[in-house]
């Protein structure tokens, strides 16, 4: 079972990208980053549900989405947090967490505003941060 982190740096012009990316892998979850999804906009892929925070800029930035496969049961979390984040619980085999998280180059953020949003995931839950380049395992 496969789950991938991209930083698509813009969902809508990225269709044929993410096409090759979900006939390659056929990921059950793919975290991406930099949707620059806005509030209003409709967001579809096929055989996926999408989970989504938009970025509150006036302009086209930011923003994280979960695309879960289908036919893997899933619900997404509630998260108080001003972060760019978005977590779901997936049902494969047993129950997971996943979460996908961005963080802007530029943007300060303080330990505790992590520390809040990691209290908020149930213990073994898997992040995805874009922001370090590589996945962090909370335990």
């Amino acid at each position: 079972m496969a789950f991938v982190s991209w930083n698509c740096r813009g969902f809508r012009n990225k269709s044929s990208e993410l096409k090759d990316i979900i006939n390659s892998y056929k990921p059950a979850c793919i975290a991406l980053q930099e949707t620059y999804i806005r509030d209003n906009d409709t967001v579809k892929i096929r055989d996926y549900s999408i989970f989504n925070n938009t970025s509150s800029s006036t302009r086209a930035s930011g923003g994280v989405a979960l695309a879960v496969a289908n036919d893997i049961p899933s619900s997404c979390l509630h998260l108080n947090t001003n972060l760019q984040a978005v977590a779901v619980r997936m049902h494969i085999k047993s129950l997971i967490t996943i979460c996908s998280l961005y963080l802007p180059p530029h943007q300060t953020v303080h330990q505790t505003e992590l520390d809040n949003l990691i209290s908020q995931l149930p213990q073994g839950s898997y992040a995805s941060l874009q922001v370090l380049k590589s996945p962090y395992f909370y335990n």
